[in-house]
């Protein structure tokens, strides 16, 4: 069983890929299941307390999270300057960003099999509060929820699955989960004591393109929903 989340994207968007640098930081076309699940985490300290949210972080750790995407989508090519902290010492520096815009909605589905109904209305409340993915500014405004059996052909494929189809143009999108062994003091940026080990923690994620066009300073990607 999975619950799916529709959101309509209302600004551009942009999510650092996983393997980018601080300073040539490409952006993913979705947002990660890692990112999906601290943003229910977040929400439930922000609104309940932090017992609440080690709570839903025990409940969301493990569960499947897969995304269906827009029809189309820009991704904005451009160079600003920002502030680098290394060694302490503030220093501006050049750097490569992306901010994508995407047509049509962005659907999250979360699996949620034994899932009492105590939990499930948390989880919907959680998914509503939501507002944006990724970098602050990257808003979504919720749309719907549909509860389903199976998930559409039109959800992203994972590499290695046996179901997984190729079209003639295909890009890869490396995003993260949480670790299984993860507990929350590995994700509380306030905790220095331990540190998130990111060993099988990998999702690659397969976008099936149908038309692609580029010029200075943009990509254009019509995507295969079908």
């Amino acid at each position: 069983m999975w619950l799916e989340v529709e959101y309509l994207p209302t600004s551009l968007f942009s999510f650092k890929n996983i393997n980018a640098t601080n300073t040539a930081a490409t952006s993913l076309l979705f947002p990660t299941p890692f990112g999906v699940k601290m943003g229910l985490v977040s929400q439930t300290i922000q609104n309940y307390n932090l017992d609440k949210g080690k709570e839903v972080f025990e409940m969301v750790k493990n569960r499947e999270i897969r995304f269906s995407l827009s029809e189309e989508a820009v991704v904005n090519k451009t160079f600003g300057r920002i502030t680098d902290l290394r060694n302490r010492v503030g220093r501006s520096k050049p750097a490569y960003r992306e901010y994508v815009f995407l047509k049509g909605s962005l659907k999250v589905a979360i699996e949620i099999s034994n899932l009492e109904d105590d939990e499930m209305k948390l989880l919907k409340r959680l998914f509503i509060r939501i507002n944006y993915f990724g970098k602050k500014g990257s808003f979504m405004q919720f749309k719907s929820f549909n509860q389903l059996e199976e998930l559409d052909e039109d959800y992203l494929n994972q590499m290695g699955e046996e179901n997984l189809k190729l079209a003639n143009k295909s890009i890869i999108q490396f995003t993260e989960d949480i670790p299984p062994k993860a507990n929350f003091e590995a994700i509380n940026i306030y905790n220095s004591d331990e540190k998130l080990d990111r060993k099988n923690n990998e999702r690659i994620f397969v976008v099936n393109i149908e038309q692609t066009l580029s010029g200075e300073g943009y990509q254009y990607y019509k995507l295969c929903n079908d």
